[in-house]
């Protein structure tokens, strides 16, 4: 995700609410039939033969609605993890340098929205509202880039979607990920066991003004502190 937001302005003290304007759905929608068909199997695939994948929290995802999937980030691994393990098809939002070469192809054929993360992407954004407007789920790894996974920081684009959406935010947390497939590895250790742990979905607080810059900012670190609980619940022991 890009920091900030495509029309970010500062709010004035004592300024009525501004509310969000309407959008047609600008983009194409996506044909999910690619995801119906072939996840089931792919999920078997990955679970049992390449990796050694642990699923917890499959009944706090809703069967219809918007929502955006919001997970931590240590390894190439998550954003395909939560992917082929969500029961919802969901569309994430990936840097664009994954689309050179032959993952370009694979990524547009699964729906994922490429991302410009130099700037704030205005075309990726409202892709990814439109998805939204749609009853469409949405995942975000808002940390920006790989690193610790720990959801130290987070960028504001997460915090845009959310409030312009109008939707809920699911945690997801990644465990191991990034032992299981470690930088400069290509290819996963099904030695090491992994758990995608999906979260209670949450609300966020629409600010009066939502193109604030420090409204979002502060609806990004609400978001961020919320996935940083999860992760840390989610590392705990079964029982505890």
């Amino acid at each position: 995700m890009t920091t900030g937001s495509p029309d970010a302005t500062e709010a004035g003290a004592g300024q009525p609410p501004v509310p969000v304007p309407p959008r047609g759905a600008a983009s194409r929608p996506y044909r999910d039939v690619v995801h119906r068909v072939l996840k089931p199997p792919l999920r078997l695939v990955v679970n049992r033969a390449i990796m050694q994948v642990t699923l917890q929290g499959l009944e706090y995802v809703p069967a219809t609605g918007p929502l955006i999937f919001a997970g931590n980030h240590s390894s190439l691994l998550d954003g395909p993890l939560v992917v082929i393990e969500s029961p919802r098809t969901v569309r994430c939002l990936v840097k664009s340098e994954m689309y050179r070469g032959f993952l370009g192809p694979l990524l547009r054929i699964a729906g994922q929205i490429p991302v410009d993360r130099g700037r704030p992407d205005r075309a990726a954004l409202h892709t990814a509202l439109d998805e939204l407007g749609r009853g469409g789920t949405i995942g975000v790894f808002p940390e920006g880039t790989r690193g610790s996974g720990e959801v130290q920081t987070v960028q504001h684009g997460i915090a845009y979607l959310a409030v312009h959406g109008r939707c809920p935010v699911l945690p997801v947390a990644c465990i191991d990920t990034g032992l299981a497939l470690p930088r400069g590895a290509r290819w996963p250790r099904r030695s090491v066991p992994a758990r995608v742990v999906f979260g209670r979905p949450f609300d966020v607080e629409v600010p009066a003004n939502p193109r604030s810059r420090r409204a979002l900012a502060a609806v990004a670190e609400d978001i961020r502190l919320r996935i940083a609980d999860h992760l840390v619940a989610a590392r705990l022991p079964p029982g505890s």
